[in-house]
């Protein structure tokens, strides 16, 4: 016969005590069981952003010229076409500075370029809307002529010798008969030039470059000369028999 089983106090104790907890367990409202809340909190505080900046194009010195920016960023429809156009000049190249070492004097630098030419590139400047403009910003203006250097004075054809002729004394012109113009840091000026991605001699921009054909330098109160009544051809030219020399077409 089994007999009934009994509870000691210490059991009766448990059993008591486990119901208490599940009736307190069950009874606590569920928001004393949330964790932490974040500290971040809402706020009505309005930030003071800096305004967008406009992106207006700067206005052209006159109708027949471009500004800078606007050749930049909506230059595309102008490839491979004549343009003016208006800026400060805003960075120059400089075959000596380039390629100087700490230690060369300005008669060793006209030494090394005159052994080797190749040391030096073609002469480029660069043009902005203002003085201050970056280089980032500015537009590239390539092939320019340069001065003659000492060597090349002495071994010019008779051609070459006859362009040089045919300005008034004091106009410089490079080895291809075409005219130097002056043009410094900060300068004001007029650049006409074919807009393009790529120059003949390899220079390349994705936004654009101008292959340099002419200048107004406003500055310096320079536009660039007429050749002397009666000279003879320049470059590209052909004399007309009847009167000055006129343009030859170029070759399609």
């Amino acid at each position: 016969m089994t007999m009934p089983r009994r509870h000691t106090s210490a059991s009766r104790a448990w059993i008591v005590g486990g119901v208490l907890l599940m009736t307190a367990s069950a009874g606590c409202d569920k928001g004393q069981l949330k964790g932490a809340e974040a500290e971040v909190k809402p706020h009505n505080i309005k930030l003071d952003l800096p305004q967008v900046p406009p992106f207006d194009l700067p206005k052209p010195y006159d109708a027949s010229t471009h500004s800078v920016k606007e050749m930049r960023v909506a230059g595309k429809p102008y490839l491979d076409s004549d343009v003016n156009i208006h800026g400060y000049v805003t960075w120059v190249y400089d075959c000596a500075t380039a390629i100087r070492t700490p230690d060369e004097s300005d008669a060793d630098v006209k030494k090394a370029i005159e052994a080797d030419p190749t040391k030096c590139r073609r002469p480029v400047f660069y043009i902005g809307d203002d003085a201050q403009t970056p280089g980032e910003r500015s537009a590239w203006v390539v092939e320019i002529p340069r001065e003659l250097r000492d060597y090349e004075k002495k071994n010019l054809s008779k051609e070459q010798k006859d362009w040089q002729d045919r300005y008034e004394k004091g106009v410089s012109v490079d080895i291809d008969g075409k005219v130097v113009p002056p043009y410094k840091l900060g300068d004001e000026v007029i650049v006409t030039g074919s807009w393009k991605l790529s120059s003949p001699h390899g220079e390349r921009n994705s936004e654009g470059l101008l292959v340099y054909k002419t200048m107004k330098n406003i500055t310096q109160n320079w536009t660039e000369p007429q050749p002397k009544p009666g000279a003879k051809p320049g470059p590209g030219e052909s004399a007309d028999a009847t009167g000055p020399a006129t343009k030859q077409a170029p070759p399609h």
